[in-house]
């Protein structure tokens, strides 16, 4: 019955999604429902036992209050940090001056798709050291987006664009990654150098062709026409901007200041000392305050631009924090209701060949991705077994943790409630339904892709 019930649930949330409901509603009243049936039919408790508020619409409430003290304690600075100072260096000009720059060199590529197929590869390589897709994803909401509509790419293109390689999770730095070197006692490096990097390199010549094609032909669908549009993003920034400040050419370079920390003070280039997104991102504002109190000689007006920051921080709270939250609010009503396990359940039972259990595995890790919106949660739940299904079939352990590992991302990628997605969707102006739909095409194909070179590489 529970299932049922759940699937009902669930129909009717795609239901409201596509007809524009308010989503944060619409997934917390799911999340209520999902929770409360759990409980009243004794699947599972809201909360833990001796930790109930004494009746069950209490405890429905306090389990909101743990995920959003949980997830504004994780991710909650990270995001509002990286949100105000977009805001910021787009309100004192510093976008409109990186746009500037680099127009010349990018406005000289006449088919801005061609743009694409680097946008891919310069994204997989900064995810090597930025491992947190959402938070790279937002850093480049707010130096590369701008860029990329400037030049004629459709908004839903560039985001699109900008979050499909965070979900091939490639690198030493990735908690995936590490997990699956773990689980078959191999030491990280040589799992990425040895096994992950040939599956990056085929997905890196492959999905650029695929995206551009299926990007093209959304465009086209859509009614966008990328001559129409070049040019014109930094006409609106310049609008949006004070018309007698005339921005200096060096602005350009305080969007890449976050970047500068980043890389200069990470653990690869000076172990002294710890550098964080929230560090280098108040440490950014601090020097553009100070630039901007210099340049105007004015403290007062250097700080009443602050005021860009504390809008964008708000701004960030109220669309994609809380939609986050709720997100993770209806991931916890599937899991107490059963239906992440049940999935984990089906997925054990099938009785297939070697290449077959990969195909069903990793599409039930897909699935659970999706449902969740997270890539890390359906990993630690079926990696476990990986050894036992290695030992079962007498194959390579190799052939089903590859694609498993690929699985959890791709899914999160095509996922309406996971938070990369959220993010780029609020600060491009779009749905999360709209995001999806430009990620759909390429990510199946790089599942495609990997399953194929799985099969190939270690059958």
């Amino acid at each position: 019955m529970e299932y049922i019930f759940t699937i009902a649930i669930v129909g009717l949330v795609a239901y409201s999604m596509l007809k524009k409901f308010n989503p944060q509603a619409t997934l917390i009243t799911a999340g209520l429902f999902l929770l409360a049936y759990a409980s009243l039919s004794g699947i599972n408790p809201v909360l833990p036992d001796g930790q109930t508020q004494g009746a069950l619409f209490f405890d429905l409430w306090q389990k909101f209050t743990e995920i959003t003290n949980t997830r504004l304690g994780k991710v909650g600075l990270t995001l509002v940090s990286i949100a105000g100072v977009s805001t910021y260096l787009n309100h004192i000009g510093a976008s409109q001056a990186l746009v500037k720059a680099t127009s010349r060199p990018v406005m000289a590529v006449k088919n801005p798709y061609i743009l694409l197929i680097l946008v891919l590869l310069f994204v997989s390589i900064m995810y090597v050291f930025i491992t947190g897709a959402t938070s790279l994803s937002l850093l480049l909401m707010g130096t590369l987006y701008p860029v990329l509509r400037n030049a004629g790419v459709s908004a839903k293109t560039a985001v699109a664009t900008i979050v499909i390689p965070t979900s091939w999770e490639y690198g030493p730095g990735q908690i995936n990654a590490v997990i699956g070197a773990n689980t078959i006692n191999v030491e990280i490096m040589d799992f990425v150098v040895h096994h992950q990097t040939i599956f990056q390199a085929l997905l890196l010549l492959i999905i650029p062709v695929v995206n551009i094609v299926w990007q093209r032909y959304c465009d086209r669908k859509d009614g966008y026409n990328p001559a129409d549009d070049r040019g014109k993003y930094l006409e609106k920034l310049e609008q949006e901007h004070d018309n007698t400040d005339v921005v200096p050419g060096f602005y350009a370079l305080l969007p890449v200041l976050p970047f500068v920390f980043l890389f200069g003070f990470s653990s690869m280039v000076m172990e002294s000392i710890t550098m964080t997104i929230p560090i280098a991102m108040m440490s950014t504002i601090t020097i553009c305050v100070l630039i901007e109190a210099i340049r105007f000689r004015s403290v007062q007006r250097a700080f009443n631009n602050f005021e860009a920051w504390l809008k964008g921080t708000g701004m960030i709270f109220a669309s994609v924090l809380t939609l986050m939250i709720a997100a993770e609010y209806f991931s916890a009503g599937l899991t107490n209701i059963g239906a992440i396990s049940a999935l984990i359940s089906n997925a054990k039972s099938f009785d297939l060949g070697p290449a077959g259990i990969v195909i069903v595995f990793s599409g039930f890790i897909l699935l659970t991705a999706f449902i969740t919106g997270s890539g890390n949660a359906p990993v630690m739940a079926f990696i476990p077994i990986v050894p036992q299904i290695a030992t079962n079939f007498g194959v390579n352990p190799l052939l089903p943790l590859l694609p498993i590992l690929f699985a959890a991302g791709i899914g999160r990628t095509m996922s309406p409630v996971a938070g990369v997605i959220i993010t780029v969707a609020g600060m491009s102006d779009l749905t999360p339904i709209d995001v999806v739909k430009r990620t759909s095409v390429p990510m199946l194909s790089s599942m495609v892709v990997v399953l194929v070179m799985a099969v190939i590489q270690y059958s």
